[in-house]
């Protein structure tokens, strides 16, 4: 069951399943490498479990690797031996994975992570690995895995700063090197400030990352830093472009960025891959004209990408899914008053709408990538989940510590093996052929109360 249950309230409309837009080409997929060449993880190692020392690397451990990390954490909960064999390297990083919560950066100055499914959270957002080179660490960016980090070290001063990349599952990071070059004739170099990175994660390809910075002095070129080489390079095509070369609303799917501009009266989204070069934009849908940064976004689930604006005015919130790449139809896909959702009943509390600021008093910040499930926040005192298919909302936060964040997905290695919720089951079955009908017992109580 999707993310999202709870009691039943019916506020919208629903449009028609849509068909993926065409495959678009990667390049040079088949090159592995290291994403995390700089620095190494100064956090423990985990060695293999003695539990999984005693069985043949066959069918018990492919098994267990094909099962969603989620269920490995609650096969963990049956005995010690399921604690070892579940945290075996060698399986975790083979788990397939999905939305696992958000990291946000809290209002006293610290970095936490909020689990989807509540509880205690499935990662230490203190990103302890970071700390024995910096004292301070604030987050910039979360794409799907990866985490972009501005980290200050403990003797310097407030302009002065690294970029760090880190996966917080793996414990390996990076830190972004200054933007430079050598010019056309090859002799001098050429350089500019990092002021404005934006980080781009395939998680087809998790060996992958890169980052776009544009340039403030520059403005017909964008920087791009390289996962292969270590190093910058510019990506020039931008001379006659009237608007910023990237946003922070922005998108990874089909080998492809998606960069949503909302300038001026018609939004559109640029497409360009991940070695900068630009292909056709697309128009926004027309119910998103006129609409303004802080109001709409831009995001994938299912395969699909989507669009959302929330009307300023009576904060109609709308999502569109993209039909079609070639003629660029967008479909309206969902419509919902999102006062109601907040089971918002006080008409003086309604004509304050906006926040001090003058930004949308409501915010939706993120749709899930599986299910038809999107999240938002007053701003205020709470969160919640609202499946779009059912209608049911789900509150996520009711005490204002936290009011939205950046999705999650966890990664572990270099691929991962999805698999349906079935397979969970007959999992089940093979094991007990191991373990006996006490153990069998005992993960059976696990998965059916999870």
């Amino acid at each position: 069951m999707p993310p999202g249950g709870g009691e039943t309230s019916k506020h919208a409309r629903t449009g028609k399943e849509q068909s993926h837009p065409p495959a678009i080409r990667r390049r040079d997929e088949s090159r592995p490498a290291p994403p995390f060449p700089a620095v190494d993880s100064q956090g423990k190692q985990m060695q293999p479990a003695a539990a999984a020392a005693s069985i043949s690397e066959g069918p018990l451990v492919e098994i267990l690797a094909r099962l969603p990390y989620r269920s490995l954490c609650r096969f963990k909960c049956v005995s010690k031996q399921w604690r070892e064999l579940c945290s075996d390297p060698k399986i975790v990083k083979r788990a397939s994975q999905t939305l696992s919560g958000f990291f946000h950066n809290h209002p006293v100055g610290s970095l936490r992570f909020s689990n989807l499914s509540g509880g205690r959270p499935l990662i230490d957002a203190l990103l302890p690995f970071l700390r024995g080179r910096y004292q301070r660490i604030k987050l910039e960016q979360c794409s799907t895995s990866l985490l972009l980090c501005k980290c200050w070290k403990l003797e310097s001063g407030q302009d002065k700063f690294d970029f760090a990349v880190c996966n917080p599952m793996t414990e390996q990071w990076t830190v972004l090197p200054p933007i430079e070059w050598l010019d056309q004739d090859g002799e001098d170099t050429e350089g500019s400030d990092l002021i404005y990175p934006f980080l781009v994660f395939d998680p087809a390809v998790p060996s992958r990352f890169v980052v776009f910075a544009p340039l403030l002095d520059l403005v017909d070129i964008v920087a791009i830093y390289s996962w292969e080489t270590g190093q910058w390079t510019p990506s020039s095509g931008w001379e006659y472009r009237e608007y910023p070369a990237v946003t922070k609303e922005c998108v990874f799917l089909n080998g492809m960025i998606h960069f949503l501009h909302l300038f001026g009266d018609e939004p559109f989204i640029t497409v360009l891959d991940i070695e900068g070069e630009l292909f056709p934009q697309i128009d926004g849908p027309d119910g998103m004209l006129g609409a303004t940064p802080g109001y709409g976004s831009v995001g994938c689930s299912q395969g699909l990408l989507h669009v959302w604006y929330m009307d300023p005015h009576d904060y109609e919130l709308s999502v569109w899914v993209l039909k079609n790449y070639v003629s660029g139809e967008w479909i309206l896909k969902h419509t919902v008053d999102v006062p109601k959702l907040f089971e918002e009943m006080d008409s003086s509390e309604e004509k304050d709408r906006d926040q001090e600021d003058g930004s949308c008093k409501y915010e939706m910040f993120a749709i899930h990538p599986e299910y038809n499930v999107i999240f938002l926040t007053d701003r205020k005192m709470a969160s919640l989940s609202y499946d779009m298919d059912s209608g049911k909302v789900h509150p996520m936060c009711t005490s204002g510590d936290f009011l939205g964040g950046l999705p999650f997905i966890p990664c572990f290695a270099d691929g991962s093996l999805m698999i349906t919720n079935a397979f969970e089951k007959i999992a089940l079955l093979v094991l007990w052929h191991w373990f006996g009908c006490d153990h069998f017992v005992a993960l059976n109580n696990v998965v059916g109360h999870r």
